[in-house]
């Protein structure tokens, strides 16, 4: 496959690449350059004998160690979980314009984002500012650090948290990156307890069955479900997105 294909995630905690974590150790060892971008910094998740800042440098770690163990860059975006949607509502241009010099910076071919129907105001904001800012980084009349990306990235999200309702429009099959998957989460141990007190989930058991579930809808062991983004632009050829859905045993 050719390293020419570049691939950026945009998700909105540390944590959430779960959902697409086993995709993107495929197209790394696939030879795709692989760049994960998480957008909020974690200090408000768990932990509550920490301070804020304590919060962001455990997560931050967290991060880099879920990031190697898929093998992909990482971009640390730095914005607090209590920030977030105060830019988003009252600073909205400065907010677009960190994405968008990070859509300059990797210039993707395929946008990887959260679904815009996902339960946490969160990640349907990140979301939402990542599209938007991945048009505009196209135009040079927009002038920053970076010059203008080369194209409007195909762009595909992933699953919005059960139980809301998600019709797949494309399967991954993970069965050769699972265990890469749930190593990853496991990186995560912080938000492990939080998450069992807080929400009564056990995560790991929640994204394990997820892929199993998903995997015995295309007959696979594991499988991540994508929706595709049909906004003008945005949709590719099968041609092209095929280059983005290794086999699971590729080099």
């Amino acid at each position: 496959m050719s390293c020419d294909l570049r691939v950026l995630a945009v998700m909105p905690h540390p944590d959430d690449e779960c959902w697409c974590a086993g995709l993107l150790a495929a197209q790394v060892a696939a030879g795709v350059q692989v760049h994960l971008a998480t957008a909020c910094n974690g200090n408000m998740g768990g932990m509550p004998d920490r301070t804020p800042d304590e919060r962001a440098a455990v997560r931050k770690q967290e991060m880099a160690r879920a990031a190697e163990a898929i093998g992909c860059a990482l971009h640390w975006m730095d914005i607090g979980d209590d920030e977030i949607m105060h830019q988003f509502t009252n600073d909205y241009t400065q907010l677009e314009w960190r994405f968008r010099n990070l859509v300059r910076e990797v210039d993707p071919h395929l946008l990887i984002l959260s679904h815009p129907d996902d339960y946490h105001h969160h990640h349907r904001a990140v979301s939402e500012v990542a599209l938007n800012a991945s048009v505009n980084a196209g135009n040079p009349s927009f002038v920053s650090d970076y010059p203008a990306s080369t194209g409007v990235p195909a762009t595909i999200y992933t699953q919005p948290l059960p139980p809301t309702p998600f019709a797949p429009h494309v399967y991954a099959d993970i069965s050769g990156t699972f265990e890469q998957k749930i190593e990853a989460l496991h990186c995560h141990e912080s938000q492990h307890p939080f998450l069992q007190g807080h929400h009564k989930t056990d995560f790991v058991s929640l994204v394990r069955t997820t892929a199993q579930l998903h995997g015995a809808a295309c007959n696979v062991p594991y499988a991540e479900a994508y929706a595709l983004c049909h906004r003008f632009n945005r949709p590719a050829t099968i041609q092209a997105l095929a280059g983005f859905f290794p086999e699971p045993d590729c080099e």
